[in-house]
């Protein structure tokens, strides 16, 4: 026999299953991977100073001091001679006559060298101050003086005095003797040595 439903009971109905998102689970990452990636910027902490010994040394190191010289000279002849193409529209006269004016006044000569002389002074005192190199030690993977010394005040007191001594011997001089001899002779006297990244 059939019992009679209830009027309270409602009619049951599906319930109808919607689709879960899948739950995405957190790569595992290495943490070297992440401390590497943080330090990359700090070029000191990836590529030198705590392998102990420089790589290059004695010899090499000199002559790769020699080429960022090199490189560094080059650049300030390339300001240099934009300057002077600057200068000649400024006045609007021909480079080739400004040319024969200094070479009829020994004067006029000699205050262009001074200021080019100073002019290479400020560029390497200054690059090395506030970039940490020159564009030429950059580009030789070269610093003046451990991360330790350049956080030092006394830093940018030997910056000058090294930059200051190898221009008063006239550039050549001191590098010369240091080639022969196989070791950084200006870094001795000025007490701020050159240290290869590599």
């Amino acid at each position: 026999m059939m019992m009679p439903s209830s009027p309270n009971t409602e009619p049951t109905s599906e319930v109808t299953k919607l689709p879960r998102k899948p739950v995405r689970t957190p790569k595992k990452t290495d943490i070297s991977n992440i401390l590497y990636k943080r330090n990359v910027f700090f070029i000191e902490d990836s590529v030198g100073f705590r392998s102990g010994s420089q790589k290059r040394a004695g010899f090499k190191l000199t002559m790769i001091s020699w080429m960022s010289a090199f490189i560094d000279g080059l650049v300030l002849i390339s300001i240099s001679c934009f300057s002077l193409i600057v200068f000649s529209i400024l006045m609007k006269t021909q480079i080739s006559d400004m040319i024969k004016f200094t070479a009829n006044e020994p004067n006029v000569t000699k205050m262009f060298f001074c200021a080019f002389i100073f002019s290479f002074w400020v560029y390497l005192v200054m690059m090395r101050v506030f970039m940490g190199a020159s564009l030429g030690e950059w580009s030789c993977h070269l610093r003046l003086g451990q991360p330790t010394e350049r956080m030092r005040a006394s830093y940018i007191f030997r910056v000058i005095g090294r930059t200051t001594l190898i221009l008063l011997t006239g550039v050549v001089a001191l590098p010369l003797i240091s080639l022969i001899l196989k070791k950084d002779l200006v870094g001795n006297l000025s007490g701020l040595k050159v240290h290869s990244l590599l």
